[in-house]
């Protein structure tokens, strides 16, 4: 037997007792471990996801995707674009710009009116119910007691328009690549085109208003620059004819005439000629540039251009299949791996010998596996009884489970149990054989049972006490109708000899327990919580005076203990019992509630001969406690059941 571990207190230094740390690797058999307990789950969430995917693909409706490409001319010229500065189109920014443009509500209701979807079926039915659902659960949150308006028409169908239409750049060129989804091929390739001409519409539409504002803008310039040379010659006029300087017809100065002027007047008729010649040169030129963006309004550039229209597709593209239940088989493993390693890390319960051993340092005797269905075929009774014996009922076959299949893998984990109770009857007093478990209902009986049967077959004298006075389960299975057992024996009411049950097949003693009811059926009377209460439990003295009445005769005497909680039968006569075997029920007793068990008993973890975990019902349970927990988080549930 493995040395154990308190945990009530540190160990002191130099004890041998160690706590067994975590290991800092990962255990990839352990995974492994996992994956295998989890596969049910697993495989369920694998299912759902695929299903989910099935679903959507049989009831998404098939539909058609055309592309057309708009290239942008990054070459183009703007007007009054002065040289030696870069094309705004050549901005990637711009191109992105455009891309937005594209999907802009503007350019779906242009679409929407040009082709005239407004009676579509396709743009209308499904938009209009789905904004009608969305508007009716947004009056409910609210509270609002009046019906709010539908979408128009028009706005529905734009919303239909929107969500099958896609635009994106292509890398980092200037195509930008228009694609439109339609259950119609036909349909979805003139949708796109018409988005490209839509656009391009668009642009020439923006650019002729643009020139308009401009062309308003330039001949107001044009005429303030006219009046002002205007102004400017009619001043250079008049000096000269107030100064007698020239004539009406002569616009420029003599030598003697500049003469006969003084230095000042001089300056001040320059400085007037100047700027009626500045005047009269920026109006010129103004008029020239006004000319050439004329002629460009007239014959308006484009810096976008169709380089590929849109055809009608003959093969359907959307849903994919393949894509979508690839998509749906990754997400469903990956999930369903998560939850299983999330439902394995939450999980508190034993699921593994190894996790016995290392996480609370005991010796693990085995798993008994669950018991499937087998033949009835029993051995033939044994002759050597008395004829007065009392004979065990035989209905019960699981509890003789190690009698009907010998060569099992379940009789094989009672044998290794019932090697370690000789081996450690080598070394100490072994002979009273306490089973036990933490909880109620972890199979503690049925492993009593045929511990018991498995001693006998191999030649000891075995007696088999039910001392789970509350439950009775042992006492059901082989005695059911006893009229007195152990608590009239320790009350001296009855002898060992005269009510003890024969095992017909293997010759096993058995000593039952009477069930405790509220009224005593011989006088009529109803009990009182006092006889009630010694009726449900045992007593150390009673129970002492027993076993060494029957220590002699027998070689192992197996007591079936009530669990350690919530009952306290087993710390009252824990010092009576020579070993104990824990039971634990593989997937649904926590690691807290055995450890709170091993220390509210001392003496049961100081007379521990190891722990067997039972696989009580673990496949039909794991099938549907597992979709529960996924869904709702549900603690396993406490159903009652029979003993195992």
């Amino acid at each position: 037997m493995l040395e154990k571990t308190t945990w009530q207190t540190p160990a002191a230094a130099g004890d041998p007792r160690i706590v067994n740390s975590k290991d800092p690797y990962i255990d990839l058999v352990g995974v492994f471990r996992v994956l295998r307990r989890r596969w049910a789950l697993i495989a369920s969430i694998l299912a759902f996801a695929i299903s989910v995917a099935a679903i959507y693909v049989a009831a998404t409706p098939q539909r058609y995707t055309a592309s057309s490409l708009l290239l942008f001319d990054v070459r183009a010229a703007e007007p009054f674009q002065q040289r030696g500065y870069p094309n705004a189109a050549a901005d990637s920014a711009y191109i992105d710009s455009q891309v937005e443009v594209l999907k802009s509500e503007a350019i779906a209701r242009s679409v929407v009116r040009n082709l005239n979807l407004l009676s579509d079926p396709e743009f209308i039915s499904r938009a209009g119910g789905f904004l009608r659902i969305l508007h009716k659960i947004s009056n409910a949150l609210v509270g609002s007691g009046r019906i709010s308006t539908e979408p128009d028409q028009e706005g529905r169908a734009v919303a239909a328009f929107q969500a099958n239409l896609t635009i994106k750049r292509i890398g980092s060129t200037y195509v930008i690549q228009i694609d439109y989804r339609s259950r119609d091929a036909t349909k979805a390739a003139r949708i796109s085109n018409a988005v490209s001409d839509a656009y391009l519409v668009d642009q020439h539409e923006s650019k002729y208003r643009l020139a308009s504002h401009v062309d308003v803008w330039l001949r107001d310039r044009l005429d303030k620059l006219k009046a002002q040379a205007q102004k400017s010659e009619r001043a250079v006029a008049e000096y000269k004819a107030k100064n007698n300087v020239v004539g009406a017809d002569s616009p420029l100065l003599n030598e003697q005439q500049l003469a006969d002027l003084s230095s000042g007047r001089r300056v001040l008729l320059k400085d007037l000629e100047s700027s009626a010649q500045s005047y009269r040169t920026l109006y010129e030129a103004f008029l020239q540039r006004v000319t050439e963006f004329t002629n460009q309004e007239s014959f308006p550039a484009n810096e976008a251009r169709i380089v590929s229209e849109a055809s009608p597709m003959l093969v359907k593209n959307d849903p994919k299949p393949v894509l979508v239940f690839g998509a749906a088989s990754l997400l469903g493993l990956v999930g369903g791996l998560l939850v299983a390693l999330v439902r394995e890390y939450l999980d508190g319960s034993f699921r593994s010998s190894e996790q016995v051993e290392k996480e609370l340092d005991i010796e693990c005797l085995g798993v008994l596996p669950t018991i499937r269905p087998a033949h009835d075929g029993l051995p033939k009774r044994r002759r050597d009884a008395e004829s007065g014996d009392r004979f065990t009922s035989p209905s019960s076959r699981k509890h003789r489970f190690v009698v009907r299949e010998p060569l099992s893998r379940f009789a094989e984990t009672i044998r290794s149990v019932k090697v370690a109770a000789d081996i450690a009857g080598l070394h100490r007093p072994n002979k009273i054989i306490g089973v036990t478990s933490a909880r109620p209902y972890e199979g503690k009986t049925l492993l009593a049972a045929n511990l018991s049967e498995m001693m006998e077959l191999s030649g000891c004298k075995v007696l088999l006490i039910d001392c789970d006075l509350r439950n009775l389960g042992m006492t059901a299975q082989f005695a059911p109708a006893a009229k007195a057992g152990v608590t009239e024996v320790i009350a001296g009411q009855a002898a060992v000899k005269d009510i003890i049950w024969r095992d017909p097949f293997t010759n096993l003693s058995f000593l039952p327990a009477k069930a405790a009811v509220n009224r005593d059926p011989k006088a009529g009377a109803v009990l009182t919580p006092a006889d009630l209460c010694q009726r449900t439990q045992l007593t150390a003295v009673g129970l002492k005076m027993l076993l060494e009445s029957i220590r002699d005769p027998y070689d192992y005497v197996i007591l079936d203990l009530a669990s350690v909680t919530p009952m306290a039968d087993v710390k009252a006569i824990s010092h009576l019992i020579d070993s104990f075997i824990l039971v634990i029920e593989l997937g649904r007793t926590s690691r807290e509630t055995v450890i709170d068990a091993l220390d509210s008993v001392p003496p049961l973890f100081d007379k521990l001969l190891g722990v067997v975990l039972n696989q009580h019902q673990q496949k039909r349970r794991t099938r549907i406690r597992d979709v529960l927990r996924l869904w709702g988080g549900l603690q396993p549930w406490r159903e009652r059941r029979f003993s195992n």
